[in-house]
């Protein structure tokens, strides 16, 4: 069955099954480990091109099944209490689901955020990228984000409680896997959706000194993020504690080195700091918004007390390219 609301593969007009994410609806999920995080990137093959020009969204999922990774004996069940950013056409789906049985030590007195690579809902019209590829590469990389940075749980990133995989029926002789991770639902709003002009000048530069220290904990732990853009930093209410001002989240571009080629890493220098001083003394964009002081000056200032770490070939590899030499 097939409702008039749902979205269509609009080239074609070759309908998707009703979204099958509802509030109230419950999820059996199974643990599961998943593989390295996947090399490749994600662009559509000329193959790709062609098979969805002739296979529907559905028939292409049971072609191109998740990578395999290993299940293990966990088991829990789920139930969605609300939908946090779902749909068609989008990367993954968010979900705030609550814990109702689990074989593992999961709170069940709170919302979790249930983040599912599902790759029939993404968008299967956008010309460059193959949506079975993305799904792979986001679900690997941010799992492995998670697990080396565990540390970190809590504080710069959320609580991370796990990988999963769901099982969906197709028709009566196939079903096709889902992968997901759980992880805290923090009480925070995306910096995108926030404006400006609601923070006094004070406030902003606290946001914006937050954000860059979490990033360079990252890096300076060799987590590239990739995409520091305010649609992916959540800032806490205020007041709230002060460790704790923004958390950064999309992990799914993120690398878990500092370079892609493994045979350059130690160009960057892995596990030793980096100054702001260096990477963050450009102004970024995404942020004009919320800046409207000196950026330069302002970042030297923050960071004086990190000038003495700074070495000529740091200066070289980070610092701003007309100072480079």
């Amino acid at each position: 069955m097939f409702s008039l609301t749902e979205s269509y593969n609009t080239r074609f007009n070759i309908p998707k099954p009703d979204f099958p994410y509802t509030i109230g609806k419950r999820l059996d999920v199974r643990s599961h480990v998943p593989p390295p995080p996947t090399k490749s990137d994600c662009r559509l093959k000329f193959q790709a091109r062609r098979e969805r020009e002739s296979i529907d969204p559905v028939q292409r999922c049971l072609l191109y099944p998740p990578l395999t990774g290993v299940f293990t004996s966990g088991v829990t069940e789920l139930e969605i209490v609300r939908l946090v950013r779902a749909g068609d056409q989008h990367g993954a789906q968010l979900l705030a689901v609550r814990v109702l049985a689990s074989t593992y030590d999961l709170p069940s007195d709170t919302d979790l955020l249930a983040k599912l690579y599902d790759p029939l809902y993404f968008d299967h019209e956008q010309d460059d990228a193959d949506p079975f590829l993305c799904v792979d590469r986001a679900y690997t990389h941010e799992s492995a984000v998670y697990t080396k940075i565990a540390d970190f749980q809590g504080s710069t990133i959320p609580k991370y409680y796990g990988s999963f995989s769901l099982s969906l029926p197709v028709d009566h002789m196939n079903s096709r896997e889902i992968r997901l991770i759980l992880i805290e639902n923090v009480p925070g709003i995306s910096m995108q959706n926030l404006s400006p002009s609601n923070f006094t000048k004070s406030e902003r530069q606290v946001i914006m000194k937050a954000i860059i220290d979490s990033e360079t904990a990252l890096y300076n732990r060799d987590i590239v993020h990739r995409d520091i853009h305010p649609r992916n930093i959540l800032v806490l209410p205020q007041p709230s504690d002060h460790a704790r001002t923004v958390v950064l989240v999309d992990f799914g571009l993120s690398r878990t080195s500092r370079c892609p080629f493994p045979e350059w890493e130690e160009r960057h220098l892995p596990g030793v700091p980096i100054s702001p001083m260096l990477r963050w003394i450009e102004p970024r964009e995404w942020f004009d918004g919320w800046v409207d002081w000196d950026w330069e000056a302002w970042v030297e200032q923050q960071y004086e007390h990190t000038r003495g770490s700074i070495t000529e070939y740091m200066q070289k590899r980070w610092g701003p390219k007309d100072r480079r030499g």
